[in-house]
């Protein structure tokens, strides 16, 4: 580990909405601003919001709640359109990809769980939408609902096919949807917990994790899932998924963090995956987020514009609600030297949890923060900045949410 740096994180509150508290989707649009899914989840009866932050203005504005735009208003008595959750997706052509979730309870009441309800015409919730935005025109495309009751929890976007890959919640099924024929295919079941990422590779082939860590494939050719040989560092026989993945800058696969679902053994553990090394691709297992020996989450990846890998993780702090911290780190690939650049702690709340990151064009990084009322971004500036002219660094970050 590295000397712990001296620098500061600053960020923006979304006042507007008291009591949204979460913030899964984080993306940089082609138009280089960065757009977020304000999510509520604790309190009964919210829509997710999409909102835009302007870095040149270092403004937001609230774009679409998306619950009544879909036709499924937050206080129709169902499980609201709550979260937009890992499919908050941008295209080349300015147009965002979005998927919405579930898991807010409705209105009126404290508590939701999909399996109370799943045979109730009334209080189910009706399922998740895929739907278009253009930021620049305001044009909303519902596709429609792709499967009653369940939630949509990742998503990537193979743009050249025109096609969306994703999971549903909670029954954990891998999705096909094609963007021009609007058809939605259901390819079956592939666990229980769900991954947390979706990646293409330069085929445009969909990757993803099973519960044990194996690694999943839809080959786009073929169009048919098949498991791997692959698996990500764990420990065998103990469930363990995927959080986070960011392309590799050289283009030869991703970078990841381990999910570990059961908290009580080893940490996050962060790795490289390239598909084109042998007929499977290789696993390189990066060693641990950091030297603490218990990690509770570990998140937000993004490569700076100094080529650094930058990610959150937690340190342990009992006195919390949430009885953990977040820090940023920042890790040489090639190295594999990790250091500690600073805690996100904008002078008035410390977060407990980063859960994605993006990048501007001026190379400030952008963190999702949750559990906190209202929520925010966090925004950190690395030493060297590099400036991206028009599309020139499009996309920014990822193709996936």
């Amino acid at each position: 580990m590295g000397t712990k740096l001296t620098t500061s994180m600053t960020s923006v509150v979304f006042s507007e909405l008291p009591v949204h508290e979460t913030i899964w989707s984080i993306t940089t649009g082609a138009d280089g601003k960065i757009y977020a899914g304000i999510c509520g989840e604790l309190t009964g009866g919210l829509s997710v919001f999409l909102v835009r932050y302007n870095p040149d203005t270092a403004r937001y504005e609230y774009l679409l709640e998306v619950g009544p735009a879909l036709n499924d208003p937050a206080n129709n008595g169902r499980a609201p359109q709550s979260k937009i959750h890992y499919s908050l997706i941008p295209a080349s052509t300015g147009e965002l990809y979005c998927a919405t979730h579930c898991s807010g309870p409705p209105l009126e009441q404290r508590i939701w769980r999909p399996w109370h309800t799943w045979d109730d015409p009334e209080r189910m919730f009706s399922g998740f939408h895929i739907f278009r935005y253009d930021p620049a025109t305001g044009d909303m495309n519902d596709f429609g609902v792709m499967h009653p009751n369940e939630g949509c929890r990742a998503m990537a976007l193979a743009e050249k096919r025109q096609k969306l890959y994703g999971v549903t919640w909670p029954r954990d099924h891998f999705f096909v949807f094609d963007i021009k024929e609007r058809r939605y295919q259901d390819l079956g079941r592939i666990g229980d917990i769900n991954p947390q990422s979706i990646w293409i590779d330069a085929e445009e082939n969909g990757y993803t994790i099973d519960d044990l860590g194996q690694m999943v494939k839809y080959c786009a050719d073929e169009q048919r899932l098949m498991h791997l040989d692959v698996r990500i560092p764990s420990e065998p026989g103990l469930p363990c998924s995927v959080y986070d993945t960011v392309p590799a800058p050289d283009g030869r696969g991703v970078y990841g963090v381990t999910w570990n679902m059961e908290k009580t053994h080893s940490p996050d553990r962060l790795f490289r995956y390239d598909p084109a090394e042998g007929t499977e691709g290789k696993i390189y297992d990066l060693g641990p987020t950091s030297d603490q020996k218990a990690l509770n989450h570990t998140g937000g990846l993004v490569f700076g514009a100094d080529g650094y890998l930058y990610y959150a993780a937690s340190k342990s702090d009992r006195k919390r609600r949430v009885p953990y911290r977040m820090y940023l780190y920042r890790m040489d690939v090639e190295s594999l030297q990790r250091e500690e650049v600073c805690p996100f702690d904008d002078g008035d709340w410390h977060s407990e949890y980063i859960s994605k990151a993006t990048r501007d064009r001026a190379g400030n990084l952008y963190f999702a923060d949750t559990n906190n009322r209202p929520t925010r971004i966090y925004i950190y500036s690395p030493e060297k900045m590099t400036v991206c002219k028009n599309n020139d660094c499009q996309p920014l970050v990822r193709s996936w949410g």
